[in-house]
């Protein structure tokens, strides 16, 4: 009777190990696709930056002539 509880309760810490890095494994996934969400967002804001800077050189310069 033992030697069950013993298995048992091996097998339910097996389990919550597993349990342990599937959570670990998702919470990588989320944070990795939360990143490159705000990489894309910094890298749109700063097309965006580019094109007004354009725009305003362009400005500038028909002032000037």
């Amino acid at each position: 009777m033992h030697v069950m509880e013993q298995q048992l309760a091996s097998q339910h810490t097996r389990s919550q190990i597993e349990q342990a890095e599937q959570l670990r494994h998702s919470r990588r996934l989320r944070t990795l696709r939360r990143a490159r969400r705000m990489e894309h967002r910094a890298e749109h804001r700063m097309v965006q930056a580019w094109r007004r800077a354009a725009e305003l050189r362009t400005g500038l310069e028909s002032l000037d002539y």
